[in-house]
Parts: structure tokens; sequence; C-alpha cells
């Protein structure tokens, strides 16, 4: 039995038994109490296990306590850092700081450093640790040759992995996942990385999980079924994958069945399918599994909450969403800025502004998704000033503006009747954004136009609008010529519409109402003829219900 024979000795023999932080915390101000706070070793051990705690900004505090600290002591920092995704730039800063001091780092300080480069998927800092690491002789070294692999993937930069690749003189399974993970994150070359993974001698799961998510993300979902089929062992993330593959695809039955087919889930994967759902516009079987999930105790995190919010926005219903927020705060669920975004967008579409105006104000910086949201809610509530006022204060906040946020605030113009400052706002986003019309901004722009009775100049844009289908533009073009008696302009628009939309009864209704309504029976008997010959027939009204948490149609 190991008698301590000093207090450095006692200290490093009460870290090796520790296995709970509140010990931690106990050793830590013994270590204090007895001065030995700048012994390099002692240091070191607590960066670790502060690290394993997920306490990287103590294990960074610990560090900066020591005045002459060692190589040992910065490799351990940094990869304390460079294991969490916050810290990876003050990963890189330490590594600058440890050259800096004239401590030449070794085999074990690159796979960190480039750990974090990858995090940032930042190229250029990972070109200036390749430099290093080839004029410091340790290209040769398989973990940092694997992390260089790594890390080029991860900055899209896939030549470049195989260039390491390919300049290996001894390569391990590891290496071979590390160049497929680079073709998987975009779905690239997939040819290139089934030949790269028929060549494995020795496959693991994490080589069968790369081809799975490149398959996925490349949107060929039978090559991935085909390879999880044939996985000798599945785990949770190759479970997990093919069911967002599925998802994804609007394949929500097949992810279901899959689900349920699981031998075991994690939290991920009951988010995944729960957003599945919420994204499908299932939103009652989103809630559904959301309810079995919480009956199995399984906490949810912020992730898990944007889809349950988001089916919750969906369906419009206050009282739910003012239970899912009672659920937030009972649970201490994080209120990050994704959740304050969806609950401000929920509570909008469930008809209550000024909660979604309180819960606007609460997020500390709001991106372009935020201000959308808010700009959204107050124009489907009939405040287009507000929302135009709220669009100026976001611009002044230096948060630029998105194709989405453009269609937004021109529909809040055309719900108000803001014609001049719409086509002002237009202008903006063409010349000062360089954002390139959509069909949605048609859509918005010529609406607002139509509105206001200014059908000439919603033809012009019209005729303006580049080759594709554009139909809802010219939707709303034709329903106002209905509204103002255009006939002339009228019959322009409803005979492209007929080209683009054959079986689109409305478009046919519509223009026979136009010429009935100038008392032209004879070309509006003629309009629904034609709609009978094309096999369109008018679509039945449906109105729907709720009974006992479902929704009958």
């Amino acid at each position: 039995m190991h008698h301590p024979h000093n207090k450095v000795d006692t200290a490093a023999c009460l870290l090796k038994a520790c296995n709970a932080l509140s010990q931690l915390r106990e050793i830590h101000a013994y270590i204090f109490r007895t001065q030995l706070h700048q012994n390099n070793s002692l240091a070191s051990t607590l960066v670790s296990l502060y690290a394993s705690f997920s306490l990287p900004q103590i294990a960074l505090l610990v560090f900066s306590f020591i005045s002459f600290p060692t190589l040992s002591l910065f490799n351990h920092t940094i990869r304390a850092l460079s294991r969490a995704p916050s810290f990876h730039l003050q990963s890189i800063q330490l590594y600058h700081r440890m050259i800096g001091k004239g401590i030449k780092p070794d085999n074990f300080t690159f796979p960190f450093v480039l750990n974090s480069c990858a995090g940032l998927a930042d190229v250029n800092h990972a070109m200036e640790v390749h430099g290093r690491v080839t004029k410091s002789g340790f290209a040769s070294f398989l973990p940092v040759s694997n992390a260089l692999i790594d890390v080029y993937g991860k900055c899209d930069a896939i030549e470049r992995s195989y260039k390491m690749f390919e300049e290996m003189c001894i390569r391990d399974t590891v290496s071979f996942n590390a160049i497929l993970s680079g073709h998987a994150r975009i779905g690239h070359d997939m040819t290139s990385a089934k030949r790269l993974f028929e060549s494995m001698q020795e496959k693991n799961v994490i080589s069968y999980n790369a081809m799975i998510v490149g398959y996925v993300n490349g949107g060929d979902l039978d090559s991935a079924r085909n390879i999880f089929d044939k996985m000798p062992l599945r785990n949770v993330v190759s479970w997990t994958t093919m069911i967002v593959g599925y998802t994804k695809n609007g394949l929500v039955d097949i992810a279901r069945r899959l689900f349920e087919e699981m031998p075991e889930r994690n939290l991920i994967t009951w988010t995944a399918m729960i957003t599945g759902y919420s994204q499908n516009g299932q939103p009652g079987e989103a809630l559904s599994l959301f309810d079995r999930m919480v009956k199995f105790s399984i906490r949810p995190d912020p992730a898990t909450m944007t889809g349950v919010i988001s089916a919750i926005a969906q369906l419009g219903r206050p009282e739910l969403a003012n239970s899912i927020q009672s659920f937030i705060e009972k649970n201490k669920i994080e209120k990050n800025e994704r959740i304050l975004t969806a609950l401000v967008d929920m509570f909008a579409k469930c008809g209550n502004m000024q909660e979604a105006c309180r819960l606007f104000g609460e997020i500390p910086k709001p991106d372009v998704y935020s201000y959308s949201a808010i700009i959204a809610g107050l124009s489907s509530h009939g405040c287009g000033a507000k929302s135009l006022s709220i669009f100026k204060k976001m611009q002044e906040d230096g948060v630029e503006p998105d194709h989405i946020t453009f269609v937004v605030v021109l529909t809040a113009c055309s719900h108000s009747g803001l014609v001049e400052e719409g086509l002002r706002l237009w202008k903006v986003m063409v010349e000062d954004y360089d954002i390139e019309p959509g069909p949605d901004h048609f859509a918005c722009i010529v609406d607002m136009l139509g509105r206001a009775g200014r059908l000439e100049q919603a033809h012009d844009i019209v005729q303006t609008m580049p080759p594709g289908a554009h139909a809802g533009a010219l939707g709303a073009l034709l329903a106002a010529c209905k509204t103002f008696c255009n006939v002339e302009i009228a019959e322009s628009v409803a005979s492209k519409l007929f080209e683009l939309e054959p079986e689109n009864t409305g478009n046919y209704m519509l223009l026979s109402n136009i010429y009935a309504s100038v008392d032209r029976w004879e070309d509006a008997m003629r309009v629904r003829v034609e709609m009978k010959m094309q096999g369109a027939s008018k679509l039945h009204g449906c109105s729907w219900t709720e009974f006992n948490n479902k929704v009958f149609v």
C-alpha cells in the first residue's frame, strides 16, 4: 500500500481517487490551502478532471494560475479545450501562446490543436499547423497524419485529405474513416468513397456510419439503406442517421418503423423523429411522440423542444403554447436563442403577439432568424408599421437580412398597403444586399401592387420575371384582376397559369368569374368547359375539428 511522503503525493493520490465533482472541488481547495497550485503535474491532472466534468472554463482558470507552464500542462489544457466546441478558439490561441513562449509542440500537441481547427472549420489555421508539423518532423506520426486528414475533410478540402492519405506510409482504420467522413460531410463523390470503403481490410461501425451519412447527405437513400442492412453491428448513430434521411425526404412512416425497431434509443433519436414529424406537417404525431418520451423519463434538451414548439405553432393552439412554456420553465430547460426564437414564432402563430414581443425582448443578441420571426408575427397581425420599425432596428444592429426576411417585410407592406415603402425595400434588397428576387418575392410585390389597384405596374413586373414557375405571382395578379375587373390583364395572366398549372381549378374559376362580372357569359362558360376538358374539377371544401387531442377532417 502506498503511503504518501509529502503534500504533493497526498494531493496526487486524492486526485487519482476522485470520481465526483464535489470531491474535486474539495481537493482543489486543499491544493490551494497547501500552496501547491503552482505545481505543473497537479495542475495537469486538475485540468483533465475538470474537462471530464465538462467544465473547460475551470480547466482554463487552473492553467492561468501557473506562472511557468510546461509542455505537458499546455498539452493537457489544449486537449481539454479542444474537446469543448465553444472553446476551440481558446485552444488554438493557447497553442500560439505556447509557441510564443518558445515551447516546441510535440506529437501530442498537434492532434489536439488540429481537432480545434476542425471544430471551427478553419482551413487557414489548419494549414498553418500543418506547416509546423512538417517542419517539426511529426508528419509520419499516425495520430498526427490522421488528424490532418480529418481537419481537411471537415474544412471541405477533400483534395488535401486525399493528398495526406496518399503520402502516408502506414494507414490504419482511423485513416480510412477520416477520409470517408470527409466524403460523408457533403455527400460528395460517393463513388470514390465506396471504392475506398470496399478496399478496407478492416471496417468498424464508424466506417459503415460514414458511408451511410455520405449517402444520406447526397440524397441516395437506397444506397444508404443497402449499407445499413449489411452492417454486422449497428449503433444508435446508424439508426438515427437513417431516420433523419427518411424524414428529410418525407418518408416519415419508414422512419417511424425504424424508430420502433431500434434496440435502444437516445435523446438524439427521439429528437430526430419528433422533428421529422414536425417538419413534415404532422404536428399531432410529433406531440404524441413527445408525450411518450416524457413518460419514459427522458429529459428533453433545447433541440427537442424546438421541434415540439414548431409542432404547436403549426396547430395554432394557445393552450398548448402556454402548457409547453410552463414545461420549459418547470424543467429548467435552457432558453437559448433557438428556443426563444421558436417560442416567438409559436406565440405569434397562436395569436398572442404580446407574449411573442416579450420573449423577443429576452433574446440578448437577436439574429436574422429571430428578427424574421418577430417581423412575420407582427405582419400577420396587421402591425405593418411596427414590423417595419423592427426591420429598421435589425439593420441598425448590423444584422444582415436574408431572402426570407425580405419575403416577410414585403408581405408586411402588402398587407398594410405600404406600397411606396415596399417598392423602396425591393430596391434595397436587390441593390444594397445583392439578393436575387425569387418566386416568393415576386409574389409579394405583385400582390402588394395588385391590392393597391396598380395592375399595369404589377403586370410589368410579371413580364420581367426570369423563366420558371412563378405561379404565386401570377395567381396574385389574377386575383387582383377580379377585384378591379381588368379583363385584358386577366386573360394574359390566365393563359400563363393554365400552362403552369393545368389542373388548378382555381385559376379557371377566377377567369370565368371575371368574364361573368363584365357580362361576358359565353367566355365564362367557355373557360368552364376548358376546365372540364383538362380533367380538372372544382375541389370540394372541407373543415376540421378536434376531439380527444385528435384532428378529424
